[in-house]
């Protein structure tokens, strides 16, 4: 009837109660809607009741459940009457509201009792009694399988409800651990890299010696006399490649090759690798001067949240805009009329429901106005836009802040008093368009990458060639590539429009010129920095996800008596780790972004200055030793 529980004239009735919920439990009914009448209940049913037509009309009147209008205490309509129209529901089992709709309560506990109140009734006068009693037990299968997903859900919400307090206390120690990190970074950010990069070439040297060792044995034909025929046969059940000599030979060089590089890479790069870490050590000092810039995502995030709540109203009004369009919904063995046919479209208030018992007139969808899509479109467009655009604002702000840090001479007295507020206000007053330009080019190029994939979706249901997925799998990936690229460009035209307040063509333009002067220093700073910070996240999200498990799996007993009861002590487990990733990936990308700063600041130092007293370097003194610079003037 287009109506909702709960809401305007049916606001004492909060509850959706199917009259047949076996006729819901098919596939089409996401398309189609639940072929069955539906009615609001001040609260759901209690108990198993099903129509028995041996038993008198007296009895069960009093059970009946039914549509608004219908009075069945109305004696001049019969029981049988009133079921064979529609009117009111041939049976309902105890249930209580899921998402405000009467969902059966245990059926997986108390399936035997519904059957046996099922097989009580003789006969039903709208269906053979053999063939509803077997679509009522087929249809209960369904039933079982959600009520059991019903009960993991149940218990799941209810953990969540009683052990908030624990949740939030969790997320409070994540970014207490993801604080004490970062500022760990700051004192010894030396012997993790160091260390990092020996135990993966470590690891490497393993990797080559056990796959060689492996090729050589089954070159040997050793392996197989020890091993026995059952064996034999499950090893190549688990993995049919695990047993060749070429798998191994493969795996080899590829390890092999892994090392040399490295070996390389940390032989002729060195003095690029303590550049590195001598600007990841200044990074942290950055940020250990400045707080605040650790508590600044907060404000994009909550910008972001806006947007995406924005979108998702604006969805929710234009898909339901346009009329309402009611469908014939019929009865398992058909609509009852000759006429009539399941789907076709009806009116509610002319539609006669008596005179087809097996049918039933009921909302199916709204008819939408043909430029609706086009507006979803828009819709899409728009949160992708706001979304970048929010996200470069974030990056400028920080941009300004670490510049205006680098760019002090004197770091304990030139630093402004308050960099990111100063930096905020900056970003609004003169690099909104920048923003804007940067964000809108992105936004362009993921629209074109969705309607690819759109694209890709209905190829796919129309045609198998595999010419045509390898060219749409190529065209999805060269717009991966460039999408990234642009971000790449974009982070750093941010930067260096926050150094010299540029246009956004011309610091993309300088910013991209300077990065190619360099693109040694840059292949090797950029990857040892996330790698760094990906170690960082594991850390942090590994030391509160194993210690959250074993509190919560009951291994810390002290533990215990403070804990509230649970019923899947998984749940608080895997919320707070999730949350963790999040948690460290918002203080890491502070982090991130002072890297690629300072970086940036670095480069641009090198090139414009030569340590005279006109011209003096910037960088800390750690940074002029490695690169073997000075600033002149302080000599004299």
């Amino acid at each position: 009837m287009g109506r909702v529980c709960g809401r305007g004239e049916l606001q004492n009735k909060s509850f959706l109660l199917f009259f047949d919920l076996t006729r819901c439990a098919t596939p089409k009914v996401i398309a189609t809607g639940c072929p069955t009448p539906q009615v609001c209940v001040e609260k759901c049913p209690t108990t198993n009741w099903f129509y028995n037509p041996v038993s008198g009309d007296a009895d069960m009147r009093p059970y009946l459940i039914c549509q608004d209008g219908v009075n069945p205490k109305n004696e001049s309509v019969t029981v049988q009457q009133f079921i064979s129209s529609g009117k009111c529901a041939y049976y309902y089992v105890e249930s209580e509201p899921i998402g405000r709709r009467c969902i059966p309560r245990n059926v997986a506990d108390h399936a035997e009792n519904i059957i046996a109140a099922i097989k009580a009734s003789s006969s039903l006068s709208i269906y053979d009694s053999f063939e509803i009693l077997e679509a009522i037990l087929k249809a209960m299968k369904h039933v079982m399988r959600f009520a059991k997903f019903q009960q993991v859900a149940e218990g799941v919400f209810q953990d969540i409800k009683t052990s908030w307090w624990v949740l939030l206390s969790g997320f409070g120690v994540a970014m207490l651990v993801s604080f004490l990190w970062i500022i760990l970074l700051r004192f010894i950010s030396a012997i993790m890299i160091w260390f990092s990069l020996i135990a993966f070439i470590g690891l490497s040297g393993f990797g080559a010696y056990y796959t060689l060792n492996k090729y050589l044995t089954l070159r040997s034909g050793i392996n197989n006399s020890t091993m026995t025929a059952a064996e034999y046969e499950f090893s190549k059940e688990i993995s049919r490649f695990a047993e060749l000599e070429t798998t191994w030979l493969v795996l080899f060089i590829i390890t092999v090759t892994i090392l040399v590089v490295c070996l390389l890479v940390l032989i002729f790069l060195r003095k690029r690798i303590n550049i590195a870490i001598a600007l990841i050590g200044q990074a942290s000092k950055a940020v250990g001067d400045i707080m605040s810039t650790l508590f600044f995502p907060v404000i994009p995030y909550v910008l972001q949240l806006v947007f995406l709540v924005l979108f998702c109203v604006v969805a929710i009004l234009l898909a339901s805009a346009g009329k309402t369009e009611y469908r014939i919904m019929c009865l398992e063995d058909g609509c009852g009329c000759p006429n009539v046919k399941e789907n076709d479209t009806c009116t509610y208030e002319e539609f006669n429901n008596t005179a087809c018992p097996g049918a039933s007139c009921q909302f199916f969808d709204y008819v939408v106005d043909p430029n609706i899509p086009r507006l979803h479109i828009y819709n899409v467009f728009a949160l992708f836009w706001s979304m970048f655009f929010v996200s470069a604002f974030g990056e400028m702000v920080l941009a300004g802040t670490f510049a205006s840090w680098y760019w002090a001479f004197n770091k304990s007295k030139d630093v402004p008093t308050l960099p990111v507020t100063s930096s905020f206000c900056r970003t609004i007053r003169y690099h909104i368009g920048t923003l804007a330009f940067g964000s809108l080019i992105i936004a362009i190029v993921r629209m074109i990458r969705v309607i690819l994939e759109y694209i890709d979706h209905k190829i796919r249901e129309k045609t198998d060639s595999k010419i045509i997925r390898c060219i749409m799998c190529c065209c999805r990936c060269c717009l991966w590539c460039l999408e990234k690229f642009l971000k790449f460009i974009n982070r750093n035209a941010y930067v260096y429009c926050a150094i010299y307040g540029k246009n956004f063509c011309v610091s993309a333009k300088n910013a991209f010129s300077l990065i190619m002067r360099n693109i040694a220093r840059v292949v090797v700073l950029d990857k040892v920095t996330d790698f760094l910070l990906f170690i960082g996240k594991m850390v942090v999200v590994g030391i509160i996800g194993i210690a959250s498990f074993f509190i919560f799996s009951g291994e810390v007993k002290p533990a215990q008596k403070y804990l509230p009861e649970m019923n899947y002590y998984l749940t608080p487990v895997i919320i707070i780790t999730i949350g963790t990733f999040f948690i460290a990936s918002a203080f890491f990308s502070v982090y991130a972004m002072a890297v690629d700063t300072l970086f940036l600041c670095f480069l641009e130092d090198c090139e414009r200055n030569d340590g005279s007293e006109e011209k003096p370097y910037f960088m800390s003194k750690d940074l002029m030793k490695i690169l073997d610079k000075k600033n002149k003037f302080k000599e004299a």
